[in-house]
């Protein structure tokens, strides 16, 4: 497993992300790179090949945030 899967996986399994803001997570975490996937969420990490044994697809670490920039959701996803 790569240090990223790890690191996204503590950060959604504490919910260390829940409430932080917009500039905190960016702080932590960096600006994300560019991607037209996943619209629906606010800020997506790759991760890098998803584990097991066929790796077709990739994880990502999705953020959701409220209005005001909030923190509401986080979650490891794949494409």
């Amino acid at each position: 497993m790569h240090k990223r899967h790890r690191i996204a996986d503590s950060l959604v399994l504490t919910g260390w992300l829940v409430g932080k803001s917009r500039a905190e997570v960016l702080a932590a975490l960096g600006a994300p790179p560019e991607t037209d996937k996943f619209s629906d969420w606010s800020l997506v990490y790759v991760l890098g090949p998803e584990r097991g044994l066929l790796s077709i697809d990739y994880e990502w670490l999705a953020i959701r945030t409220d209005d005001a920039g909030s923190v509401t959701e986080a979650a490891v996803i794949r494409d």
